[in-house]
């Protein structure tokens, strides 16, 4: 099994039941992430503080993985994310960027997703509007 296999079912399986301490298992201690309506971290520290205020804003939050490629220095993965905002169901598709390192943790992460799903349920959901204003002051 390639690097990027590996990965990409560790990645699956880290987003049937997503935790901050099943981080360890995905990303490197000295690891770069990028996502848009978040700010850029640096350090796995980092990175599980943003993760613990996504779970504590949106702790039903799963993904499944739909497809993923190997690129030549890690993977893309494509992914639909789904959670419970303002009592209603919420999904939005993402593409994550991995770079990986020779033991097969990933370096950097950037992701990418139109926003603007999420800004519209905010701005249409009244009830979502503390989680939302939850997330991002814990960030």
């Amino acid at each position: 099994m390639s690097a990027a296999a590996d990965f990409a079912e560790r990645f699956a399986a880290y987003w049937q039941a997503p935790s901050v301490d099943g981080l360890d298992e995905i990303l490197a201690p000295d690891v770069r992430l990028v996502a848009p309506m978040t700010p850029a971290t640096h350090g796995l520290a980092d990175g599980k503080k943003v993760m613990g205020a996504l779970l504590q804003a949106l702790p039903d939050i799963t993904g499944v993985v739909h497809r993923w490629g190997e690129t030549d220095d890690g993977l893309l993965i494509e992914f639909t994310l789904s959670a419970t905002a303002g009592g209603k169901p919420l999904s939005w598709d993402a593409v994550d960027r991995f770079v990986l390192r020779e033991d097969g943790l990933a370096t950097e992460r950037f992701n990418y997703f139109d926003s603007a799903v999420l800004v519209r349920t905010a701005l249409l959901r009244l009830r979502t509007w503390p989680t939302f204003l939850r997330l991002r002051a814990r960030v």
